[in-house]
């Protein structure tokens, strides 16, 4: 029978297995996020061009290529942590456990690092092509009267 602290052990690591595997299907939607929002900027490469979008924009497709950097090592780094849980899962050895979870811990911060500067180039790329479509609209509108 187990001792009570391996069973603990083993508990502790199925939540972070549980955790490594939500956070690599969040980056996975994101991926897809990703190419939606590549392909929102391609549909409005005309105006984001124009004059006075044209830094604004460069600015903020490097911004988006930066968090997709970070993204994609951020998976690799879920990935090997993941396989460090699988490895201590099938020994069960308490040895290994601080790095694991201190690793755990560094992970969180990262994600939830890469994840606030996602939300805020996407909220950026969102406001910026609202405000084109209005533009449109409002000269659709003029054009019909």
């Amino acid at each position: 029978m187990k001792s009570e602290k391996k069973k603990k052990f083993e508990k502790k690591l199925f939540k972070l297995h549980e955790q490594n595997i939500t956070w690599l299907n969040e980056l996975d939607f994101v991926h897809d996020e990703h190419i939606f929002l590549e392909h929102l900027l391609s549909s409005y490469f005309l105006d984001l061009s124009s004059k006075e979008l044209f830094e604004p924009t460069k600015k903020l497709i490097q911004k988006l290529n930066d968090v997709e950097k970070m993204g994609n090592e951020l998976e690799d780094e879920i990935q090997t942590h993941n396989k460090q849980v699988a490895t201590l899962l099938e020994s069960l050895q308490l040895s290994g456990k601080k790095d694991v979870v201190n690793g755990h811990r560094i992970i969180l911060k990262d994600f939830e690092t890469f994840h606030l500067n996602y939300k805020y180039v996407k909220k950026k790329i969102y406001r910026m092509i609202k405000e084109i479509m209005k533009e449109h609209k409002q000269k659709l509108l003029i054009s019909n009267t």
